[in-house]
């Protein structure tokens, strides 16, 4: 009887060929199977080349808005442990609030609630019934941090800071709405290849529930945000693209005075998977060259920093082909070209002019 599972009892897989392509393998020059193992990659041939990019199955939006009263706001840089859920920080108190004459807000991070909760509410996403492609998706007590710009009558900003307020609260909590902020809301998204998933409690026994990703703009994992009770609070790096759930947000003061400002707040759920394509390869994208403003005196090595930018210019999957040089318009040539504009003569761009008779003419 043979053995299925062993040391010695190993199966060797090979990629299949991409194809006969009249570059990678010419009618006039066969390759042997090995030449052409190497030479012709399955994913990709030199005109078409695959790409793995972020597709978004499903989308929709929804618009929220709550009133927040200035005086009850806590800052808690002031050194008050902190009481509530809305809160300034960083920089910004409520009495740059108060007397602001623009406010300009940013939405940078989303506490959707769903890991470790600390009450009997919490956001949730479950399968819809007799459904199992769609996720029905429960959100409330969530947490919205904003970047806030204090802006003056002049247009100029003369405050920044952070402030972070709860959306969907319960009945009880003040800030609640029937209409434009109730204590949830509840939607299915089309979800054919599942949701991700995060540790409710990484200290306990690491039961993993489903989570929305927020694309926002924080950059470190390890970053300090607002000042609270027990140090600091930590918010988690927010700036990529995931698989699963995801969501944007927009915000906008639709209202305010020296007392209460009214805040919209847009959210976009997203469900994004990677999927890969082809795509036609015309060449690498060669990125804009700054030059200084100040002309100075020319010589080899400013020719050089003022010049076009090097170039890796052999494409993907030409092999063995030679690398490709960048003319350098700005020279001119004794035989081709007579324009006063040029200001380096022949293979030796030392100093010298150029007039309207020719370069490096005598007259």
């Amino acid at each position: 009887m043979k053995k299925s599972c062993c040391n010695n009892d190993m199966k060797y897989f090979e990629k299949p060929n991409a194809g006969i392509c009249d570059i990678c393998h010419p009618a006039e020059n066969k390759m042997s199977p090995i030449e052409a193992v190497a030479m012709c990659p399955p994913m990709g041939e030199p005109k078409l080349l695959t790409m793995m990019a972020p597709v978004v199955f499903d989308e929709c939006g929804i618009n929220l808005c709550r009133t927040v009263a200035i005086c009850d706001l806590q800052d808690v840089c002031s050194g008050e442990p902190r009481r509530q859920c809305d809160i300034v920080f960083g920089g910004l108190t409520k009495c740059d609030l108060a007397n602001a004459e623009k406010i300009q807000l940013q939405v940078v991070d989303i506490d959707f609630n769903f890991v470790d909760p600390m009450g009997n509410r919490y956001s949730e996403i479950q399968p819809a019934k007799c459904k199992p492609n769609l996720s029905r998706i429960t959100l409330k007590d969530i947490d919205v941090t904003f970047s806030v710009s204090v802006i003056d009558s002049c247009c100029k900003i003369v405050k920044q800071g952070m402030m972070t307020l709860r959306y969907l609260g319960d009945e009880r909590d003040c800030a609640y709405d029937s209409c434009t902020n109730p204590s949830c809301i509840a939607f299915d998204l089309y979800t054919p290849y599942g949701v991700a998933f995060a540790a409710e409690n990484p200290s306990g026994c690491n039961k993993l529930v489903p989570t929305i990703n927020f694309m926002g703009y924080v950059n470190s994992e390890k970053g300090r945000g607002c000042c609270g009770e027990g140090g600091f609070a930590e918010y988690p790096s927010n700036n990529g693209i995931q698989q699963g759930i995801s969501a944007q947000a927009l915000a906008k003061v639709v209202a305010y005075d020296d007392e209460c400002i009214a805040i919209g707040l847009t959210l976009y759920i997203k469900a994004i998977y990677f999927v890969q394509y082809k795509f036609r390869h015309e060449g690498l994208t060669v990125p804009p060259k700054l030059t200084p403003i100040d002309e100075q005196e020319n010589n080899n090595c400013l020719d050089f920093v003022c010049g076009d930018l090097l170039e890796a210019s052999i494409r993907p999957l030409e092999v063995g082909q030679e690398a490709k040089s960048i003319k350098n318009d700005r020279c001119c040539n004794n035989n081709t070209n007579n324009s006063a504009n040029n200001k380096c003569c022949g293979t030796t761009c030392n100093k010298c002019s150029c007039n309207n008779s020719g370069c490096g003419s005598s007259n």
